[in-house]
């Protein structure tokens, strides 16, 4: 069984307007993906969310338009070193600088029943994802199996996929074996 919680606050403070130059990373602690923020020279804040080999896979900006939007969202699973799965999830978007702060749920779609014994799916687990949400972008993550995401804002509420991420491999345990015995001089 795998044990659901809410991801802590990001806990790196995000440059203020006018500040720009690198971004600040911040690393899920499930799964392995990054997150940055950075502040581009005309006041826009950047979301950048790359996967554990260092590939963008997901990029936002912000905008005087006021939009609310699921821009992009993932799942993926991850084994511990005892060889144990770890899913997570993680979700960008826009959100209306003035509407405050958007609730964004990841939930898991219920088993099927089938036709004719009761209500299509069972009721799904979900659990509040929120990270982040400054300068008109939202940033939501969560640990745990999920399947959809929703985020509901100014009486709007949108419901997106997660789109799914192939699971890392881990090396042969004769690899494992190896590598340790190098690291450890055996």
């Amino acid at each position: 069984m795998t044990a659901t919680r809410t991801l802590p606050p990001v806990t790196s403070r995000i440059p203020a307007r006018g500040h720009f130059g690198p971004p600040i990373r911040v690393r899920l602690p499930v799964g392995g993906w990054q997150v940055g923020f950075r502040v581009q020279r005309d006041g826009r804040t950047v979301v950048e969310v790359t996967d554990t080999d260092g590939t963008l896979a997901g990029l936002v900006a912000s905008s005087r338009l006021p939009i609310l939007s699921i821009d992009a969202s993932w799942r993926g699973c991850t084994r511990d070193p005892a060889g144990d799965r770890r899913w997570w999830a993680l979700a960008i978007g826009h959100v209306p600088t003035e509407a405050g702060q958007p609730s964004v749920t990841f939930t898991r779609r219920g088993r099927s029943i089938p036709h004719g014994r009761g209500p299509a799916a069972a009721l799904p687990r979900a659990v509040e994802g929120l990270w982040v949400a400054r300068d008109g972008l939202w940033i939501a993550a969560a640990a745990g199996y999920y399947s959809l995401v929703r985020l509901t804002g100014q009486s709007t509420t949108h419901l997106q996929r997660l789109q799914p991420v192939p699971e890392h491999r881990r090396p042969p345990k004769d690899e494992l074996a190896r590598q340790a015995a190098i690291r450890w001089g055996g």
